[in-house]
């Protein structure tokens, strides 16, 4: 009989293990900067993201301080909002140089160094039965090169899907 309550007891506690707290996420993103993603998650609404990504015949490598809202859950899953900001660094190849709107060909592929900020709006769906995530992203930058003094860009949309452990 004992044993009888031992089982009744841990499938009573069995749905609290579906709601456990995954810190650690990898996935890909695509995108304009499309690439791999590792996210740590140090709370419920902080976390940090790294991005390796690739635009621009280069390599892209971006950190983002993220904080999250919940804002709906139903059977399979719950929805998130993240917001936030970050940082990056890398390079691109290219043939051209872009300053105050005019464009000058070199003939060759020249080396570029960047650096610049992104900022980062997001709705994750976080599955329950599966440690899974999909989510959409929108993540304007704004950054110094060779290539392009100052350059902005506003249409970053991606779309990412994440495993959790």
């Amino acid at each position: 009989m004992r044993n009888f309550y031992i089982i009744i007891f841990l499938l009573c506690l069995s749905p609290a293990a579906f709601s456990q707290f995954y810190n650690k996420e990898i996935g890909i993103r695509g995108g304009y900067s499309s690439g791999i993603t590792f996210r740590v998650n140090l709370e419920e609404s902080l976390s940090y993201e790294g991005q390796l990504s690739y635009r621009d015949n280069g390599g892209i490598f971006t950190i983002l301080r993220q904080r999250s809202t919940e804002i709906g859950m139903n059977r399979a899953g719950n929805w998130e909002f993240l917001y936030g900001m970050g940082l990056h660094t890398g390079f691109y190849f290219t043939d051209t140089y872009k300053i105050f709107g005019k464009e000058y060909y070199y003939g060759r592929e020249i080396f570029s160094p960047v650096l610049g900020m992104d900022g980062y709006l997001g709705i994750d769906y976080k599955l329950v039965d599966i440690p899974m995530s999909f989510g959409v992203s929108y993540q304007p930058f704004l950054e110094i090169s060779l290539m392009q003094i100052f350059g902005i860009n506003l249409w970053d949309f991606g779309f990412h899907v994440r495993y959790m452990f």
